[in-house]
């Protein structure tokens, strides 16, 4: 069969991650099962998500801005969730609100096997956005609690690696289900997925909040509070460069498989090999790439990473068949390998201690916000202009992204500088 020799290399590769497993670090047996919990998620919701807007438009008939509308307000309510479910979490537990996300997430796509009118879509993409950022949460948080300090980096680094695993399986498996069936059963598929999943989480991951918390009276930072960070100039320059990379960015997993399906007459199954191809790449490339651009001053690679976007990007307009829109994905990844891991470093250093997690969470609302807003930048561009137009315009908020990175590099040295100069004596 043609899905074999995927399913074939992934084998091998999950294998010598387990063979990393066992010679290098000893994790507990709950991060093995958050591990494999991360992949199976990933892999049941990656089997419909790179399809969403062309069912949207298939079943409705409107216009591709309306359609991506609807992504913006899943994204807003997973804003949403996203400022409160920490705080239930550190109150309540990690498990329980685990368990009702995923109870959730399944009865919602249920519904949206059957959903045909545009309010039943905002109605349901509304509750999935609440429900669909809280496992990541859980499992993120989880992590930290049962393993080590100075094992975290490499465990959440096996935590992505294994969730681009699951993300390069499921759309094969959606597109080939979508092709002998329909997309309707792949919502079935997917609900039925959650509903083993839950099981799992309530037989066999047990609650690891940690027990007797303490509060720091004495701590700074909640009197600091959020406008603290928003007044940090170089956090909030280089948040903004690296949003305006991500809006175009969700451009060519969003509105891609439409772009290609009516222009091009790429199916499903074409589109998912092209997304098989992103997390390939993830998963057998990050570590070593990031290795190499640990060397040198994030920022300059920060702005080289945003301008393999805009090369990327860019490139989609002049592509016209599955080969050529494959390079173009290759291009944006190899920016993607090199943009994540260094902006998380990045803030890791220039957060104030007892400020970073919630530099880490402002950072953790891009995903959602480029999401939202993205798409409807994109849509806008192909429904008023023309279909290339909204990968020229990904292109160049890519490139101000990269000038800015220069910028902020700029500035810092600036102000360095002056911190060092010495100070006039009064005689």
């Amino acid at each position: 069969m043609r899905w074999e020799k995927p399913f074939n290399e992934w084998q091998i590769m999950l294998n010598i991650l387990q063979r990393k497993r066992k010679n290098k670090i000893s994790y507990p047996r709950q991060f093995w099962l958050l591990f494999w919990g991360a992949f199976f998620t990933r892999a049941s919701i990656s089997m419909i998500w790179p399809f969403v807007t062309v069912i949207i438009r298939e079943r409705l008939d409107i216009p591709l801005t309306s359609a991506a509308f609807l992504l913006t307000i899943q994204s807003i309510f997973s804003l949403l969730s996203t400022l409160v479910v920490s705080s239930i979490m550190d109150k309540v537990g990690r498990k329980v609100p685990v368990v009702i996300s995923l109870i959730g997430s399944a009865l919602a796509l249920t519904a949206m096997a059957t959903a045909d009118t545009f309010e039943q879509w905002a109605i349901l993409m509304a509750i999935y956005g609440v429900f669909v950022p809280v496992f990541n949460i859980g499992v993120n948080t989880m992590v930290a609690d049962i393993v080590e300090p100075e094992n975290r980096s490499p465990a959440y680094a096996l935590v992505r690696m294994i969730s681009n695993a699951g993300i390069a399986i499921g759309p094969v498996i959606g597109g080939t289900l979508v092709t002998l069936m329909s997309f309707e059963a792949v919502y079935y598929v997917i609900a039925i997925a959650y509903g083993i999943l839950t099981v799992f989480v309530v037989t066999m991951i047990h609650e690891t909040i940690p027990e007797n918390l303490e509060t720091d009276e004495d701590d700074p930072a909640p009197a600091k509070g959020y406008g603290y960070i928003l007044r940090d100039t170089v956090f909030m320059g280089m948040f903004v460069m690296f949003m305006l990379v991500m809006f175009g960015n969700t451009q060519i997993f969003v509105l891609l498989p439409v772009y290609a399906k009516e222009n091009f007459g790429l199916v499903e199954s074409q589109y998912s090999l092209l997304l098989t191809i992103n997390a390939t790449m993830v998963v057998l490339f990050q570590y070593a790439l990031t290795k190499f651009t640990d060397r040198y001053n994030p920022l300059p690679v920060m702005a080289w990473a945003a301008l393999l976007y805009a090369i990327g990007l860019g490139s989609v307009a002049v592509g016209y068949d599955l080969p050529t829109f494959a390079i173009s994905m290759i291009i944006v990844t190899i920016g993607e390998l090199m943009l994540m891991p260094t902006a998380l470093t990045f803030i890791a250093n220039i957060a104030p201690t007892e400020m970073r997690a919630r530099y880490m969470g402002i950072f953790g609302l891009g995903w959602p916000l480029a999401a939202g807003v993205g798409p409807i930048i994109g849509g806008f561009l192909n429904d008023n202009f023309s279909p290339v137009a909204m990968w020229i315009g990904a292109s160049g908020m890519a490139l101000v992204g990269a000038a800015g990175f220069l910028a902020i590099m700029l500035y810092r040295r600036r102000n360095d500088k002056v911190k060092r100069m010495p100070i006039p004596s009064a005689g």
